[in-house]
């Protein structure tokens, strides 16, 4: 048993403990969480001490690993329509280099504190280094196009690449990309599929406003690059208020449902989505929004709606490191006003429960095994992280 003490422990499902001591097992579990005068509390000989904070570890809600190798190839601030095509176009390069980028990608989570990872896979390129990993993970299988003929093919290759996730006993769901790019049938054949591949939803939304004119009106530079690859919206009818109001709807019931990005999410979207269903997470990803879009979501806005909202890193071809750290300390560079204790519970219950891992996972919680972090340099005055903060994994 190590018995552990900072500034200030952060438990998350409860107040922050100033001066706290975390009794943690060998193992990692967590077996107290003890105010300093608490007559439990071990003799001071036996506590370990440390400067600045304690936290459970990150959840990373939304990442493509798979997509390790393209670190750099895509360049910055040109729009979600440029950075799509880029994507398709260039995603063999360096695949040489794929696996064992996949590899260390899993390895640089794990030393940020990240202790689990919802991760989009088109293919089984992850399952070894995720079948290895110290790391949790919940794949979501994704799948798209937005030709009706093309759905059963595409489902079909889906349900493969899920259940070979299944069969190495690795979490696994089937979810669609984004609205723009799953056609009706497609999201029908998704939900046919998900008491077979139980588990939370994610899919992209409103990432650049061109999204949202596809479904309004069928027009904007997302349609575009879309009739560059050759596809037809001949028969396409949009008359729809936004992506999402296409999209909410076709999901199936009763699984949690992340929706991503969410950069250019309206006032009125939030009362909708509440209107819908009441198992919605917001995700953000600011540092590849900013990459991508020059821009990232008004979260003080996620906030006075009273979003779920979890963080997530997106992908090495979207970001240049991948770090819960780092995302939230761009956030409140952008919104000196969320405090640390909003934002670490962003990045790791609230996330923990968009995965379903809560039981686990996101809070010191007596038998819980969340991972514990050391948070240094962070100003507990003000609750500001600063430049040169830092995490260091305890457990």
């Amino acid at each position: 048993m190590r018995f552990l003490s900072a500034d200030i422990i952060f438990p998350i499902y409860t107040n922050s403990i100033p001066n706290g001591i975390l009794a943690v097992s060998a193992n990692g579990t967590i077996n107290d969480v003890l105010l300093p005068d608490d007559e439990n509390a071990p003799d001071p000989s036996r506590i370990e001490r440390f400067e600045g904070a304690l936290c459970p570890g990150f959840i990373n809600a939304h990442c493509h690993l798979e997509l390790s190798h393209m670190k750099g190839v895509v360049a910055e601030k040109t729009g979600l329509p440029k950075f799509i095509t880029e994507i398709v176009t260039r995603r063999e390069e360096n695949s040489e280099m794929k696996m064992e980028s996949i590899r260390l990608a899993d390895e640089e989570m794990w030393r940020n504190g990240i202790q689990a990872v919802g991760d989009i896979c088109n293919t089984a390129d992850t399952l070894e280094t995720k079948r290895n990993s110290r790391v949790e993970y919940h794949s979501f299988v994704e799948v798209f196009s937005f030709d009706p003929a093309k759905a059963e093919a595409v489902l079909k290759e889906g349900i493969r690449v899920a259940d070979l996730y299944r069969q190495a006993d690795l979490r696994a769901s089937i979810v669609p990309h984004a609205p723009y790019s799953v056609s009706e049938q497609l999201f029908a054949g998704i939900a046919a599929q998900q008491s077979r591949f139980s588990g939370p939803i994610s899919i992209h939304n409103q990432e650049t406003e061109s999204e949202d004119e596809m479904f309004v009106s069928g027009t904007g530079e997302l349609v575009e690059t879309f009739k560059g690859f050759g596809a037809d919206f001949t028969n396409f009818n949009p008359q729809k208020r936004s992506a999402l109001d296409y999209a909410l709807p076709q999901l199936p019931k009763n699984q949690n449902v992340i929706l991503i990005h969410n950069t250019c999410s309206k006032q009125e979207e939030f009362g909708y989505v509440d209107s819908v269903r009441n198992d919605v997470f917001w995700c953000t990803c600011a540092q590849a929004n900013k990459y991508i879009e020059n821009r990232i979501p008004n979260l003080p806005l996620w906030l006075e709606k009273q979003a779920k909202i979890c963080i997530g890193t997106d992908s090495l071809a979207s970001n240049h490191q991948l770090s819960i750290l780092e995302e939230l300390k761009l956030i409140q560079s952008n919104y000196l006003d969320i405090k640390l204790a909003e934002l670490l519970k962003m990045a790791t219950l609230t996330g923990a429960k968009a995965l379903n891992m809560d039981k686990e996972k996101g809070s010191f919680l007596k038998g819980k095994l969340p991972g514990v972090l050391w948070l240094k340099n962070v100003n507990l005055n003000e609750g500001l992280f600063t430049e040169t903060s830092s995490v260091q994994r305890l457990f």
